[in-house]
């Protein structure tokens, strides 16, 4: 099984520090939701099996019923590659052999499918922090990808500061963040491409208390 390291969903800048601090909070807030869902033992099973082995995929369970929902589950992502499952969409996985050969062959080409086209955005493919799918409970497969923008000077400074492996000291960064949604890696692909920065409003973020280091 080819692993999707090439796609460098997390290029290691300061949005590290952004997912390390992330993963207390998110954990309790996936913890609590995780408890909502009540599966079978054969999905429990088969959610444990899936995660051994796709070891760089987060598999996130969750009932949604809107992009808005799907969102606030896959924010909660912090490995390269993550995939939304409904759990009646897992159940079905686990208790027919056709529908778990169906999604796990849709998983592996969605994933084939996301490394490639960041392949062909250019300079755009380094506003890609995370790329994915969801699978909803009538098997619907929607592609994503989050990307993120800061501002020459900023990127410029911290490559600087990791390439002499140093501490980057600053009080705060201003980021733009956007989310893209499509029913094709092909689709997503053009949307990505059509991203209009100019029209998206920065966020004002503290970088880990003002202190970002890039020591080994």
């Amino acid at each position: 099984m080819n692993g999707i390291s090439g796609l460098g969903v997390y290029e290691k800048n300061y949005y590290d520090s952004q997912v390390q601090n992330k993963k207390t909070n998110s954990t309790k807030k996936t913890q609590s939701k995780d408890k909502e869902v009540n599966l079978s033992d054969r999905a429990k099973e088969l959610l444990k099996e899936l995660k051994k082995t796709y070891g760089d995929i987060d598999f996130i369970v969750a009932s949604y019923n809107s992009d808005e929902e799907a969102d606030s589950y896959l924010a909660n992502g912090t490995k390269e590659f993550s995939v939304l499952i409904d759990p009646e969409e897992l159940e079905k996985m686990a208790s027919d052999d056709n529908v778990k050969k169906k999604n796990l062959g849709i998983i592996e080409e969605a994933r084939e499918k996301l490394s490639d086209m960041k392949e062909n955005l250019g300079d755009k493919k380094d506003d890609v922090k995370r790329l994915g799918v969801s699978i909803d409970k009538n098997g619907t497969i929607t592609y994503f990808a989050d990307l993120e923008k800061m501002s020459e000077k900023q990127r410029e400074r911290i490559e600087k500061a990791r390439e002499e492996k140093r501490e980057y000291i600053g009080a705060h960064s201003n980021v733009k963040r956007t989310r893209v949604n499509a029913p094709s890696a092909e689709e997503l692909l053009e949307k990505i491409k059509g991203i209009d920065w100019s029209v998206i409003q920065g966020q004002r973020q503290e970088l880990s208390g003002g202190r970002y280091s890039f020591s080994i």
